[in-house]
């Protein structure tokens, strides 16, 4: 999380969610921008027009595969040593022993105000399933804990 310590987020009033930066599951878009809208409200930011925003927010989803698999060595080897010098034989296998592979959702969440950035926070949660309703869940999560650190001083009324 970073945050443009110049700048009075007292005087953010308003805000747009701009469309996803890379293309993803419609969707899933639109739980995002409505996940990401109903937390801004709760800092005491408004949605509006794009042109009328004090500042436009992106998003930037990814999906990673992380393998987390153990392998276990086998050495195997034969060795005839005399008078004339050495020779050895020898060979390793590698056998997997437990594959594990998780899917990681990261998300990126960027505030810009007249060309400058001046909140950025990224994250990834970990998806124990892949069905949409968990994934869903998991990234209410994330934009929570990714907005969480957004300065609350905007709600003064």
């Amino acid at each position: 999380m970073s945050v443009d310590d110049s700048q009075n987020f007292a005087d953010i009033k308003t805000f747009y969610i701009q469309a996803p930066l890379k293309p993803i599951n419609e969707t899933l878009a639109n739980h995002l921008s409505s996940t990401i809208t109903q937390r801004l409200i709760t800092k005491g930011l408004t949605p509006t027009a794009e042109d009328e925003a004090d500042v436009s927010v992106g998003y930037l989803p990814s999906t990673t595969t992380k393998e987390d698999g153990t392998t276990l060595n086998l050495g195997l080897g034969t060795g005839t040593f005399g008078r004339s010098g050495g020779i050895s034989l020898g060979s390793i296998f590698s056998i997997p022993v437990g594959e594990q592979t998780s899917l990681q959702q990261g998300l990126q969440i960027d505030m810009v105000k007249d060309g400058r950035f001046i909140y950025s926070a990224s994250g990834s949660v970990e998806l124990e399933s892949k069905d949409s309703i968990s994934i869903q869940k998991k990234l209410d999560e994330l934009v929570t804990a990714l907005l969480e650190q957004y300065p609350s001083s905007a709600i003064q009324n």
